[in-house]
């Protein structure tokens, strides 16, 4: 049934149902008019009250009338109605309240809305209306409240709102407006809110003319384009409650005049470019409760003034390059909740009174320069539930007090010169989730306790001195996802009780002491991704079951005494990346299963075993394969397979029995003879092999190039370089047609061909092109002899260009550098921005060099925002973006050498995001808390990368 006809319908139903509808008043009319345009059955559930036999719908429910009758408010919200805005309701002329919010209206707000000139309340958010902001709002003198935030409007802000003289509350965050701030805000002398932050098209500076608004309580324009200075004529704004100015682009110093707000609570300037000192005027604001100036280039020493703040509950200044000691101060905020102090060059003790912090719940002081001892007083924080240390200089032990937090959820103390063993209480802590201790100097077993810590996720103990077995009990952590035990002197063999894991992610022992065999339980770890079992003396064979492992893809066993073949069932784990079993034991051929597993990309070894048998046919399909080892095995037959694998930067097959000819691509020709030595029957000079039933020619020629294909045996006919010279006979330009056409060629052989240059050039036609290069085109000949060549034709270069570039892939390599280097810093090659008017590649170099700034200060601000690890990620991609532009082109990688580092950066990081324990989220909800600080950070370190 048609709308129009559903409509017909409902309209029909109300007067066959209520024949007293002719006494309902006209704004009741208007009303039905808009319900009707509902969902029927919507209409039912919500809207039963609507009477049409009443004489008006005073009594209807969303509805309110005034004394004389006539409708006042209507107020809908949480209800879908699919439908556009009410145009019937523009005609009610004492309307002065009208609310429909999170109602998933559409389409715009009509501008004849300017004639609802009653109106004080007019809420349309959290809804789906598109278009402008109506100008005509601005005739809305009475006006109070206006609330258009959480849809898609897009356009700049109306300077007419200034208008709106009785204006209390202007919401407009989270669409898509641009432009300025209009200068005509500054006409709302009594505005308390102004919300339109999740513009980032508003762009410009905050106007002066704010500071009129002498009544404001909050200001945001968080996640927006405001640039310039914070202006310190904010400061008059005595009655300022929230200034949140978060993840924009402002720039200088903190104002001294922000001190003079003494009713400030809450200061969001994070994740800007605010540099200089934290003014010690923000003394004077003692009812602030929320300070969070991280991300910022913020320098000097954390102000003792702050202390003065007594209502603080939360300090964040992560990520800046504060400097000195905590000072002492801080030790009178009693109501503090959160601590975070994270990347900056912070020294000193972690002085002892923040165990008096009572109320303390999370404590981040990572990436600093602390040195002494943890203090015990910690242990008197009942309602902690982060302490994150990693990255300092601590020693000493574990203070057994820690043990006393009983809320704590999440333990980094990792990097650090920390010693001892771990207190047994600490296993005891029934809400632990994350305990890192990674790098230190632990020592002592892993007691039985551990079994009771049933809260635990992640158990990261890599890099220490812990010896003795991997207690059983471990099978006792169901919610266990990590465990990281790696570069100890763990002894004993794998408990079997590790398959009651099940939600297991990654498992990493590499490099202990464990022997046995690798137990058959891992069958149920169905959610693994990792596992690294390398550097053991573990034996036995490769479990069948590990096929089960459908979601695994790293799989490493290298370096243990592992006998018994590959299993084919392998070729089941269709996830795997990188497979690495070399210095092993293994014997048997290799199973054609494994070519079937196409997402290995990063690494497939096998080298240092006993393998026998030929490189299976399957392995043409490896064709994302970047690095194969095959090398010292036993293996037989040619490499003709491996030909077809475009993607390999790194081979190895030396020490086999191999024989046959090197395939004739570009990665066998570039191979260094250790990559194939060993290999007696190898043919590694294709000169000196026979090759039946084909000729094989050296000549070369400055626009020709010629490769034979025979017809029969398709093999390539290699051109050898040097011998062969052109001369042109007539022509002064070149680049024209008719001029190419008479072009004559005298050549000078060096071995007999079985054509000529006649034969080939005939046949240089637009109908046989079958490809194009940078460099030149490829065209299909077919010779006298029936034989099919290929032809590539280099296109002419002016003798300047050829003395001042080579136009080569390290050309093309460079240029992406320079690509990477603009997206990851933000900047043009020729940029404004950078100092001295130097290059982008000159000013990273030179940065960096001569070490005058850390390296996230290159990075775009706005990469800034990610999480570490995706942070140290972007880092990791400078340092390929600098090989991509190294001087010497020699020097420089090729792109398949880039796309593979690439390809392992990601790999290495994308499953070990660091885990975020707020759980709170930046956020333009009124209703919803504020992101209230940076983000929680555990050191967790990438996952090794094969040796």
């Amino acid at each position: 049934m048609s709308s129009n006809a559903i409509t017909i319908f409902l309209l029909f139903l109300n007067i066959s149902i209520f024949p007293a509808i002719s006494a309902l008043n006209q704004e009741g009319h208007c009303l039905l008019s808009w319900l009707s345009t509902f969902n029927s059955s919507l209409s039912a559930t919500f809207f039963s009250t609507w009477d049409p036999s009443h004489k008006n719908p005073c009594k209807w429910d969303y509805v309110r009338c005034s004394s004389n009758g006539f409708v006042s408010g209507i107020t809908i919200t949480s209800i879908n109605l699919p439908t556009s805005f009410p145009t019937q309701l523009l005609s009610f002329n004492h309307l002065t309240t009208l609310v429909l919010s999170n109602a998933n209206l559409t389409g715009e707000i009509p501008r004849s809305i300017g004639n609802l000139s009653s109106l004080s309340t007019l809420d349309l958010s959290f809804n789906s209306l598109t278009g402008d902001i109506p100008a005509e709002i601005g005739r809305l003198s009475q006006l109070k409240l206006l609330a258009l935030n959480t849809n898609s409007l897009h356009g700049e802000i109306p300077k007419e709102i200034g208008n709106c003289s009785r204006l209390r509350q202007l919401e407009l965050f989270d669409n898509q407006l641009s432009g300025k701030i209009p200068a005509e805000i500054g006409q709302l002398l009594a505005l308390k809110t102004f919300r339109a932050g999740g513009n980032p098209g508003i762009y410009g500076e905050i106007p002066m003319q704010i500071s009129n608004c002498k009544e404001l309580l909050f200001l945001g324009l968080a996640d927006t384009g405001i640039s310039g200075q914070i202006p310190s004529i904010l400061g008059e704004l005595k009655h300022l409650e929230t200034l949140s100015v978060y993840t924009a682009k402002l720039t200088g110093s903190i104002p001294a005049d922000i001190g003079n707000c003494s009713a400030m609570e809450h200061l969001y300037l994070y994740g800007n470019q605010i540099s200089g000192r934290i003014p010690d005027e923000l003394a004077s604001l003692t009812n602030l409760k929320r300070l969070l100036l991280w991300q910022n280039n913020l320098t000097g020493s954390i102000p003792d003034a702050l202390g003065n703040c007594l209502a603080l509950e939360v300090i964040d200044l992560s990520m800046n390059s504060l400097s000195g000691q905590i000072p002492g101060s801080l030790a009178n905020l009693a109501a503090l909740e959160e601590l975070l102090l994270s990347d900056n060059y912070l020294t000193g003790e972690i002085p002892p009174f923040v165990g008096n912090f009572f109320g303390l719940k999370q404590l981040e002081l990572d990436n600093n320069r602390f040195t002494g001892e943890i203090p015990p007083a910690i242990g008197q924080l009942k309602e902690l539930l982060i302490f994150f240390a990693w990255q300092n200089q601590l020693h000493g032990s574990i203070p057994a007090q820690l043990a006393k937090c009983e809320k704590l959820q999440a333990l980094d103390l990792s990097h650090n010169f920390l010693t001892g063993s771990i207190p047994h209480s600490l296993f005891h802590l029934k809400n632990l989730s994350q305990l890192l201790l990674i790098s230190n100097g632990f020592s002592g077993e892993i007691p039985p306790d551990i079994g009771n810590c049933i809260g635990l996720i992640r158990l990261r103990l890599g890099s220490n001195n812990f010896t003795g077995q991997l207690p059983p009990e471990i099978g006792l952590l169901h919610r266990l996802s990590f465990l990281e035990l790696s570069d100890n002197q763990f002894t004993g063999e794998i408990p079997p009780e590790i398959g009651n894991c099940t939600q297991l992610e990654m498992v990493d022992l590499h490099s202990n002491r464990l022997h046995g065999t690798i137990p058959t339980s891992v069958e149920f770890l169905v959610s693994l991704n990792v596992l690294d079992l390398s550097k053991n003396s573990i034996a036995g064979s490769v479990p069948d079951n590990l096929g089960m492992l459908t979601s695994l893809n790293k799989l490493v066993i290298s370096e243990n005494y592992i006998t018994g073949s590959i299993p084919k069932s392998l070729g089941l784990c269709r996830d795997l990346q990188l497979l690495d079993m070399s210095s092993n034991r293994l014997t048997g051929s290799i199973p054609d299963e494994i070519g079937g597993l196409q997402g290995l990309d990063i690494l497939l070894n096998f080298s240092r075993n006993s393998l026998t048998g030929s490189v299976p046919e399957s392995f043409a399909h490896l064709s994302n394969l970047a690095n194969l080892d095959l090398s010292h095995n036993m293996l037989t037959g040619t490499l003709t397979v491996l030909g077809s694998l475009d993607n390999l930067v790194s081979l190895n097959v030396s020490h086999n029995n191999f024989s046959g000819l090197l395939p004739d691509t570009k990665l066998f020709h570039d191979l260094p003879a250790s990559a194939y030595a060993g290999n007696q029957e190898l043919c590694i000079n294709r000169n000196k092999c026979h090759m039946d039933g084909s000729d094989h020619g050296k000549y070369s020629t400055r626009n020709l190039v010629v490769c034979t294909l025979l017809s029969v045996t398709v093999t390539l006919l290699i051109v050898l370089l040097g011998g062969l010279l052109f001369t042109r006979i007539r022509g002064a330009a070149f680049g024209r047609k008719d001029e190419e056409d008479n072009l004559e060629w005298d050549i000078t052989p060096f071995q007999k061909l079985n054509f000529s240059v006649n034969d080939i050039v005939t046949k240089l036609s637009d109908s046989n092109i079958v490809g194009k290069g940078v460099s030149g085109m490829v065209y299909r000949v077919e010779t006298p002899m029936k034989q099919v060549i290929a032809v590539k034709k280099l296109w002419p270069l002016k003798n300047e260009c050829g003395y001042r570039l080579r136009i080569t892939e390290k050309s093309d390599v460079y240029s992406y550098g320079v690509v990477l280097l603009e997206v990851l810093t933000g900047k043009e090659p020729t940029d404004d921005r950078i100092p001295e008017g130097v290059h982008i590649v000159t000013w990273v170099s030179k940065a960096l060099r001569e070490r005058r700034t850390e390296l996230t200060t290159i990075l775009d601000p706005q990469l800034l925002l990610r999480s570490g690890t995706q942070l140290q990620e972007m880092l990791q991609v400078l340092g390929v973006a600098l090989l991509c532009v190294n001087p010497s082109p020699e020097e420089r990688p090729t792109m398949k050498d880039v796309t593979a580092m690439l390809k392992e950066i990601r790999h290495v990081n994308e499953d070990f995001e660091k885990p975020n324990y707020r759980g709170m989220e930046a956020t333009s909800n009124p209703n919803a808390a504020v992101h209230s600080s940076s983000f929680s950070r555990s050191s967790e370190p990438l996952i090794r990368s094969p040796s």
